[in-house]
């Protein structure tokens, strides 16, 4: 099987990098994979390709630039994929309108769910039923999908997340000590793309309420928002105890030296960096997310919390600041949780389900 994967972009952030994982997954299993991007080649593009997958861009200059269309047809033709699973909706539209005039059967996905850009929803509607099958991480993404994009049940695909376990991590001790961190320190980090859909704010303002108490705040990642970020640490109380520590191929020096997770976005699909930190053993602080509630356990594995008030956030990690017993049940029933159901295994062996079904429903629709 050649299978040509699709996202936006090849940029450093949760959706590229959860890719890039299933290509390797994939070629691992037998299948031919090339991987690709509507914009130019990013840093995953090099890593992907240092690893032996092939990749391939179309050198979009935006949003609107229509000429990536034709490049990503010429891909198609050079490759000759027997499918096309694109991720995002501008990957998502670009497949299906070329997989179309190439008569390549395409599975298209949504990682994340938006509020915040209502023209997405009516795009997805537009197209959505020109592919053969839609995969989301979640049963709550599912739920989002049928009832924003109009797409029917049989439709969409669950597909579970999974993480590169085990994850041997650093000792605590060390993992400070490189970082320059006192053993006395409250240590809460975040990680994730620098935008403000993540309400890196919020974490700031938490941080401003929590300086009563010798506490540190790691943010790892970086983006757009960046600058941002910057003028308002620039302003804030809290400015000495929030350290922006740019993008970190291996979270696990940061995760061991956490005490605790803040993830407070807006919206979200499955969190790469919540489920890493659940799988190192943190205890996590979240938004209330329809994802994040459908994972068992509940409050024993994480702590979620409701509103946009960074008080209700701050409250929350202080009580695991004040509580070591809490702080070390929450992360061992959330690592338990992690290593039991995030495998990389499952993940696969549900995309080639889908992957079979769509390429039996294509060879059925020829026969037709």
């Amino acid at each position: 099987m050649r299978v040509m994967l699709l996202v936006t972009d090849h940029e450093r952030g949760g959706t590229p990098l959860r890719l890039a994982r299933l290509a390797r997954a994939l070629r691992d299993t037998g299948v031919e994979v090339f991987a690709g991007c509507l914009a130019p080649p990013g840093p995953v593009s090099a890593e992907l390709a240092a690893g032996g997958v092939p990749t391939f861009a179309c050198g979009a200059a935006g949003a609107h630039d229509w000429a990536a269309l034709w490049r990503l047809a010429q891909h198609v033709q050079r490759i000759r994929p027997d499918l096309i699973h694109a991720t995002l909706l501008h990957a998502n539209i670009a497949a299906r309108l070329v997989g179309l005039l190439h008569r390549v059967p395409v599975v298209t996905a949504t990682a994340t769910i938006e509020v915040e850009r209502r023209w997405h929803a009516w795009a997805e509607r537009l197209t959505g039923r020109m592919d053969r099958g839609h995969i989301v991480n979640s049963a709550a993404l599912a739920g989002h999908v049928v009832r924003t994009f109009w797409l029917p049940w049989r439709h969409v695909h669950v597909v579970p997340p999974s993480l590169d376990l085990p994850l041997e991590r650093p000792k605590r001790a060390a993992a400070r000590a490189a970082l320059g961190i006192p053993d006395h320190e409250f240590v809460v980090a975040w990680a994730g793309r620098f935008d403000p859909v993540k309400r890196l704010d919020l974490v700031v303002r938490c941080a401003e309420m929590m300086t009563a108490v010798p506490c540190r705040f790691l943010l790892a990642g970086d983006g757009p928002y960046r600058e941002t970020l910057e003028r308002i640490l620039h302003l804030s109380a809290a400015r000495q105890i929030v350290h922006l520590l740019g993008w970190c191929d291996d979270l696990r020096p940061v995760l061991s030296a956490a005490d605790a997770f803040l993830f407070p976005s807006l919206t979200e699909g499955m969190p790469n960096a919540v489920l890493e930190a659940m799988a190192a053993g943190l205890p996590v602080v979240a938004s209330h997310l329809p994802a994040l509630r459908e994972l068992p356990g509940g409050g024993q594995r994480l702590v979620l919390v409701g509103g946009d008030q960074p008080r209700a956030f701050a409250d929350a990690l202080l009580q695991l600041h004040s509580d070591e017993a809490l702080r070390r049940a929450i992360g061992a029933q959330a690592t338990a949780w992690a290593h039991q159901n995030l495998h990389p295994q499952a993940t696969v062996r549900a995309v080639l389900r889908v992957y079979a079904q769509v390429l039996g429903r294509s060879e059925s629709a020829k026969r037709v």
